[in-house]
């Protein structure tokens, strides 16, 4: 759990406290869910995993989304994703003999 586990079970125990005290009562549902899953949240914050590549990714589709007027199947929306952000070299993929560079 990263570097100092111990802190962030005491981080997360006190801030426990301190919701319970506000009695706004979805903020008390939300404190008994952090509860009930505590023993898998605590080993998830010292690992250091973020979402970020799956932000990114999901930033690039949208702006291929928002070019991507005139595609009419998903499966052509699918196709220019991946051309987009597959790492396909595409002159690799066309014979020598038909280049035209």
């Amino acid at each position: 759990m990263g570097k100092a586990p111990w802190a962030a079970k005491r981080f997360v125990k006190r801030w426990m406290t301190t919701a319970l005290k506000s009695r706004i009562e979805p903020i008390r549902k939300f404190v008994k869910t952090i509860k009930k899953d505590i023993n898998r949240i605590l080993p998830f914050a010292g690992s250091q995993l973020t979402n970020a590549i799956a932000e990114g990714l999901n930033r690039i589709i949208k702006m291929i989304k928002n070019r991507a007027s005139g595609f009419r199947t998903l499966e052509a929306f699918s196709d220019i994703i991946f051309l987009t952000i597959g790492g396909l070299n595409i002159p690799a993929q066309i014979p020598v003999k038909f280049r035209a560079i």
